[in-house]
């Protein structure tokens, strides 16, 4: 009678080839038997996959090629291996401490790193979709589609590891604890995703709601277009970066040039340029939102502070073209916050910035 033996690399490949393609029989055989290791190695897969194709898409938005990056994006992928695969021990172990709190004992640590990290495999076939939308841009709608599949996939794959293994009710709250750690430990990668999303559909963003300032004076600088109300006037101090700035006699606006290397998103261009700008501020509260006007992605900030004990609010809209980064930022001392705010919001729904 003839055996079948396998190796330990055709085992992890059937594993693998269960987890995605038959999900049900990979959970049923989760409690009776061991996986180990294989699964710190699917993480560390799953995130390199995840790591090049965001990447990949970032650098094709902007026009750059990808193979000019080979070395940085492998450095990348390999980091965020590493660090998907700590994260989902970390989770790992949050939920089996939940089930032992809720006295549900037969579902282990180890266990949970199983299914957890096996529910990850769809995103290997994150990087086919990223090279199609790379290549055909066109494809954007089915590439979308696709995508937002295979997030229900990886969501249902999770559930279906954990099903076998605890009852219903702490099944769903498992995978809920699970998705509820994503934006805490990874905010970084779900930011990456939400702005190359953007970048390929502005139009998911939601508009701005202002029209440009009525009798306002139109004013040109290096790449950009704007219309101010006429109590702006613009001054002349040189400073290293700025390409315009314009005052009142208690308010300040400065059109920046906001700097940022060819593999990271619009956020890190405002933070880079925001930290100057904040430089001193108690700040008391902020707020972020992501709008458009016309086709242009807008970051908005907003900083509410004081500076030595004078109350101001910083208001900071930040967009990239291609590869250009630029930043209205305004200053507003001792302000009227509704006009402040009504004021810096048409201003920006005038703003137009020319490609470099």
């Amino acid at each position: 009678m003839d055996e079948t033996f396998e190796t330990e690399w055709q085992w992890f490949r059937r594993a693998i080839r269960d987890s995605l393609l038959r999900p049900n029989r990979f959970a049923a055989s989760l409690a009776r038997e061991h996986y180990g290791i294989a699964g710190i190695l699917v993480a560390i897969l799953a995130g390199i996959a995840l790591s090049v194709s965001i990447d990949a898409l970032v650098l094709a938005a902007k026009g750059f090629s990808v193979l000019d990056y080979t070395t940085r994006i492998f450095i990348d992928a390999l980091l965020l291996g590493i660090r998907l695969a700590i994260v989902a021990a970390l989770v790992s172990a949050a939920v089996a401490l939940f089930m032992r709190l809720v006295r549900h004992a037969e579902l282990s640590m180890d266990q949970a790193f199983t299914a957890l990290t096996f529910a990850l495999t769809p995103l290997f076939l994150m990087p086919v979709l990223a090279a199609a939308l790379g290549i055909v841009p066109q494809s954007l709608p089915i590439v979308g589609i696709l995508a937002v599949l295979l997030l229900a996939r990886l969501v249902y794959g999770l559930f279906a590891n954990l099903r076998p293994l605890a009852p219903l009710a702490l099944a769903v709250a498992a995978v809920a604890i699970v998705l509820a750690s994503v934006p805490i430990t990874l905010p970084d990668q779900v930011s990456r995703i939400e702005f190359t999303a953007l970048a390929y559909e502005p139009g998911l963003a939601p508009p701005l709601a202002a029209s440009p300032p009525a009798g306002g004076s139109a004013v040109a600088g290096d790449g950009f277009d704007l219309i101010l109300p006429p109590r702006w006037k613009e001054v002349h101090l040189g400073i290293a970066g700025e390409l315009a700035r314009y005052q009142t006699d208690t308010d300040v606006l400065v059109v920046m040039r906001a700097t940022g290397s060819a593999l990271v998103t619009p956020d890190s261009y405002a933070e880079n340029v925001a930290l100057a700008w904040r430089r001193g501020l108690d700040q008391t509260s902020s707020r972020r939102s992501i709008e458009r006007s016309g086709d242009l992605l807008l970051i908005d900030d907003t900083y509410r502070g004081a500076v030595d004990g004078r109350p101001e609010l910083l208001r900071q809209f930040t967009t990239v073209v291609g590869t250009q980064g630029l930043a209205l930022m305004f200053r507003y001392i001792e302000p009227d916050d509704a006009a402040a705010i009504s004021e810096s919001t048409s201003i920006a729904a005038s703003w137009r910035v020319r490609g470099p």
